[in-house]
């Protein structure tokens, strides 16, 4: 009784509504936009049945739409409908005896979603007809329709896949609908303000929840990393796909330079990291690492000005929100999910020779040989090749690449439990994964757990977010994998009883003498040894925060939020390495004492934040909405840490810090110690007119303690516009263009990742140097009180579109972007006591594009048969403007210096990764000897560090990935490519393992190759017997185009089974995939040097209750 009393009102009530209307030659369907731009009315009808009829003119003044609707349909064979707010249009019947005739019948059920949750509002139509109706609010339905045969239901509803229902003659249908596959969500999440997607002016890219399973990669960083190319994690071929190595990532290029230190170093800090907000709060790029991709719900990047512009002098490297779960209410739900995870080391670039082959390397190369110390030595050197030839006719070939390494198995769980109702909700989940690395007992656990709790009390909403986080990190006690890489197979890792020899017998001693790290007597130290040890490199941090949040909502239009959170993390490291360890091999005499090293770090960091916002949403007059946000916010993170090392072990067994002789030599404790405090307020006002133009501005000012007292504050900005043409009348009957929507933005930003004391004038004390009890003090570093905020200008236009009934979607965007006032160092005259001070000087430019597109080649909802290909692409160039001086007399230092490395070097007008080297003109035919190019032209065989030029940038021009989707009934195949090309990169392995080789040590098999022999031979490396080593030359820069899977997964689901019914069971998903599957470059080199890279497969069973 009561829904029929509210659905009786509401269609009176719809039924009055007045509109205005001056049309004049219009199409029906124009005519019926225009009424629900101006109501809240909604139209269902069938587009073929208003095709055929005539343009209309109307005009009316405070006229009911039902009045309207009457004139206009009069005399065209349709008829009209209220249902609540929904009028659904459908043909006329000709006489009252056909329709007596006809029989009918009528089909009620449930609309709900894949959570059960009901979905008012959703349509049902007769399909080929125009009758139809409306869920309710509880989802339900009802629905008379004429008896006929192969009756066929179409239920949609905005944001869900269209379903079609065959009729088999029951009274009931309850419906399930799923989530639209091809559309992103409506909203979008900033981290401080929620955006309409429909007027949202910035360039964002929204990872959902089911992405992220499709993705899914070995942690959350790389599964971003696979969805979208404009999320760069640059790869480490050193690492390698160690479990416990951070990467490095960045967003559109690299906006920061590194500082004098580190580029002697050839080092580089972590500048152009994006911050990461997590719930509203920022993280740590390892917390996110660590974060299980099942408990989040999306993940938004912030990319142009526009977006970046909210967070002010922090979003200059781009922003990653990411928002976890919430409870959902509902009876409790329990969800647990299981996965096994497998990782084998991936070898196929690595090509090391043989024992055979290695011994005939060391007789071609003059190893056995010799001409100079006189007959009597020639026996000697028989006696060495004999014996080594003796290993090998024993069949002695050792496969080193393989002692280290396993296959790394492990395991991930998550539980979850969540229910409440509509005032209090509630949830708790547990997740724990472990992680085996390939590389012998190196691992990688985390542990973590989360209580959130609801309470809604009429109109207060109240939040808290309590997460703990447990981790701990496990290095090999293997060692390097480079430290297998090079050993000689002729050597046995096992003596003749079967145990794990300490030395190697290098039989030539000659070529051994005063090496570094060969025991003078006993030999080349095997690196085996060492695992057999009680030695060991871990880590491990605890994380707690708590997040509080308040919600009110006085009207409608209006909301206020009050946020606090806290957020303390401990981390910790042991280093243990024993005396027997063959690190203190070279140790003698005194230094004996000295065997053993214990390294010890501890620090801990405590951060609070707090913020106030007023968010206010109206629509004026139907076509004016205005959005309006005030944001005020502060935030204090202070940290404090220390390490110390100590030596002089007497016993393996005794590794406490205690037992330690004392510590290190020329060693002592040391520490540090920062505080930071910045206080921040934003507005922002976005106004949309008719749903077609609009306009958004945000103007935000930030204090930070980093920076100088007369330079405290700083204001920020951006404004963006919006045009979306498929709302425009002209494209309202358009059959081809769904969505077509153009956007342009300016916004600055700024950067805060710096040194917390840097404008500061800091002082230290002489500890070691005391009169009495007193101790002096000296100044470390100048301050700095001009020293103002690093800005990045930030230009962006881009498009998107969604054209044949939404089956292509494509996005692009073109973007600009500046830095200035660089945070570097500059020189300063020695007079002054210092070297150099932090100012700001330097320009930094990135441009580039960002492409991406996807076809539906088909899309069935009806058979549950789809097929989707998706493609991204992303280009960005780097250029580097204005260096200070103190950086250009730091490049031409290191500019001087030799070696086989071409060091990084930073030079105006260039990338920040650009290879610079000497020119090659290759090998000369006739006397084996390399020809270089000078600067002024000449051609010379003299190598010389102040002829390098620019030789090619290691960055590609181009990246992306294509990825696929097929699914068939309950079955989804998942697969994604990742490729780049147009970048060059220096093959250390060409010139550190062929033509440089150690020759005493493996070898690559490319040692045989292309070498030059004889007079007129024109090859690429120099003779094979050749002593002198080459230095860095454009003969090792090389062209590389890469091609890799991303992964794969095969995904199995069953819902609503009669017999999971019976268990309590209402969701079963079983999947199998790999990762990493393969990768093709054209540049062959050993990758994954310190530690190989891996693939991976996973096989994973979830279940709902």
């Amino acid at each position: 009784m009561f829904v029929f009393s509210f659905t009786l009102v509401a269609n009176t009530h719809a039924q009055q509504e007045k509109v205005n209307l001056d049309l004049k030659n219009v199409s029906i369907k124009v005519l019926f936009g225009e009424i629900q731009k101006q109501t809240a009315l909604s139209f269902v009808f069938n587009t073929e049945q208003t095709q055929g009829l005539e343009c209309v003119s109307v005009k009316a003044k405070d006229e009911s739409v039902e009045s309207v609707l009457k004139r206009v349909l009069a005399n065209t064979g349709l008829t009209y409908r209220f249902e609540g707010d929904i009028i659904v249009i459908r043909e006329q019947l000709m006489n009252m005896n056909q329709q007596e005739e006809k029989k009918e019948i009528t089909i009620t059920g449930r609309v709900t979603d894949e959570k059960k949750e009901p979905i008012p509002g959703a349509t049902i139509l007769l399909k080929g007809t125009s009758l139809g109706t409306a869920t309710n609010v509880d989802g339900s339905y009802k629905l008379t329709i004429p008896e006929m045969k192969d009756c066929i239901l179409v239920f949609s509803f905005v944001g869900m896949q269209t379903q079609e229902v065959k009729y088999v003659g029951k009274d009931t249908v309850h419906v399930v609908m799923v989530a639209q596959l091809e559309t992103l969500d409506d909203v979008v999440v900033t981290g401080i303000f929620k955006k309409s997607k429909e007027s949202y002016t910035g360039a964002v890219r929204v990872v959902t929840d089911k992405e992220l399973k499709e993705f899914k990669g070995r942690n959350l960083i790389t599964t971003l990393a696979n969805i979208d190319p404009a999320f760069n994690m640059i790869a480490n071929n050193d690492l390698g796909s160690n479990p416990n190595s951070l990467p490095q990532v960045q967003i559109r290029g690299a906006a920061s330079l590194p500082n004098i230190g580190e580029l002697q170093d050839n080092s580089s800090a972590e500048l152009n990291t994006p911050l990461i907000i997590l719930d509203g709060f920022e993280t740590t790029l390892q917390r996110m690492m660590d974060l299980d991709e099942n408990e989040v719900s999306s993940i938004t990047i912030l990319k142009d000005g526009s977006a970046t512009a909210l967070y002010g002098s922090r979003g200059a490297n781009g922003v990653i929100v990411i928002t976890t779960r919430e409870p959902e209410p509902g009876k409790l739900k329990f969800y647990y999910k299981g996965e096994l995870n497998i990782e084998t080391p991936d070898l196929s670039d690595y090509h090391v020779l043989n024992s055979r082959d290695k011994l005939r390397v060391e007789e071609l190369s003059g190893y056995y040989h010799t001409t100079t110390l006189g007959p009597e030595y020639e026996i000697q050197f028989k006696e060495y090749y004999n014996a080594v030839l003796a290993q090998v006719e024993k069949g002695v070939n050792t496969d080193w690449l393989s002692i280290p390494l396993r296959t790394g198995v492990g395991h991930r769980h998550n539980m979850r439990i969540e229910g409440g109702d509509a005032s209090f909700r509630y949830s708790l989940s547990l997740q724990y994964n472990l992680t085996e690395g390939v590389m012998r007992d190196s691992k990688r656990e985390n542990f973590n757990g989360e209580i959130n709790l609801q309470y809604k009390h009429q109109k207060l909403i109240f939040n808290n977010r309590l997460s703990i986080g447990l981790n701990g990190a496990e290095n090999s006690p293997y060692g390097a994998f480079s430290d297998y890489v090079k050993l000689n197979p002729y050597w046995s890792p096992y003596d003749e009883d079967g145990k794990i020899r300490r030395y190697f017998e290098p039989y030539n001693w000659g070529y051994w003498a005063n090496s570094s790290g060969v025991d003078s007597e006993k030999g080349v130290p095997n690196p085996l040894y060492n695992a057999t040890l009680k030695t060991y490199d871990k880590s491990n941090y605890t994380n707690i925060t708590n997040n509080f949040s308040i919600e009110w909502r006085p009207m409608e239009a209006l909301t206020f939020q009050g946020k606090v959170g806290i957020s303390w993390q401990m981390n910790e490291s042991d280093v243990f390495k024993p005396s027997t360890h063959s690190d203190f091999v070279s140790y003698t005499g005194d230094d004996i004492a000295r065997k053993g090293s214990y390294k010890y770090g501890n620090g801990k960091d405590l951060k609070y934040e707090a913020s106030f916002m007023v968010n206010f949403r109206k629509l004026f007059a139907e076509k004016h909405l205005v959005y309006a946000g005030l944001n005020a916010e502060l935030d204090e993170t202070t940290g404090r840490s220390y390490a110390f090392g100590v030596e002089g072990f007497s016993d393996e067994s005794l590794d406490f810090l205690s037992m330690a002789l004392q510590y290190e030599k020329d060693g002592k404790p040391s520490g540090s110690e920062s505080k930071s405090r910045r206080v921040g307020l934003v507005g922002n006002v976005n106004y949309s007119y008719d749903n077609r133009y609009y306009i958004d501005f945000n103007v935000r000012t930030d204090g930070s303690s980093q920076f100088g007292s007369s330079k405290r504050f700083a204001p920020f900005y951006s404004v963006g516009l919006g045009w979306n043409i498929h709302n425009e009348n002209f494209f309202l009957d358009n059959p081809y263009v769904n969505r077509l929507k153009l956007r342009a933005s300016y916004g600055m930003s700024g950067s805060q990742q710096f040194s917390s004391y840097q404008a500061m004038e800091t002082y230290s004390y002489y500890t070691g140097d005391r009169y009495n009890i007193w101790m002096g003090a000296y100044q470390m570093a100048l301050g700095n009180k001009n020293l103002e905020w690093q800005t990045t200008d930030k230009y962006n236009i881009g498009v998107e579109g969604e054209f044949f009934n939404s089956r292509v979607s494509v996005t692009m965007d073109v973007y600009l972007e500046k830095t200035s006032s660089l945070l570097s160092s500059l020189e300063l005259p020695y007079s002054n006591g210092f070297d150099s001070y932090t100012e700001n000087i330097g320009t930094v430019e990135n441009k580039g594009f960002e492409l991406a597109a996807s076809l539906w080649l088909l899309r069935d909802t009806e058979r549950r048969v789809m097929w989707s290909v998706t493609g991204n692409l992303s280009y960005n160039k780097d250029k580097i403007t204005k260096l200070s001086d103190a950086m250009k007399a730091a490049n031409e230092k290191l500019a001087k210096n030799g070696g086989s490395n071409p060091n990084r070097i930073l030079r105006e007008g260039d990338s920040q990764n650009v290879i610079y080297a000497v020119p090659s003109l290759g090998i000369d035919p006739s006397s084996g000897e390399e020809i270089f190019l000078k600067k002024n032209g000449e051609v010379t065989k003299l190598w010389d560090p102040a002829d390098r030029v620019n030789c090619g940038i290691s960055e590609p021009k181009y990246r992306g990935n294509l990825s696929t989707m097929v699914r068939y009934k309950d079955l989804t195949f998942n697969m994604s490519f990742g490729y780049r090309w147009g970048g060059q990169q220096y093959n250390q392995t060409l010139i550190d393992r062929v033509e440089n080789a150690d020759k005493r040590y493996n070898v690559d098999e490319r040692v045989f190759n292309d070498r030059w022999q004889n007079p007129g031979d024109k090859t690429f490396f120099k003779g094979i017997n050749v002593t002198t080593a080459s230095n860095y030359s454009s003969r090792f820069v090389q062209d590389e185009t890469a091609f890799w899977c991303q992964n794969m997964n095969l995904t199995y689901e069953l819902r609503d089974q009669k017999w999971m019914r019976y268990l309590g069971v209402s969701v079963i998903n079983a999947t199998i995939g790999t990762g990493e599957l393969f990768y093709w470059s054209t540049i062959k080199r050993e990758r994954g040097i310190s530690y190989p890279f891996s693939r991976q497969y996973t096989m994973s069973l979830s279940v709902m209750f």
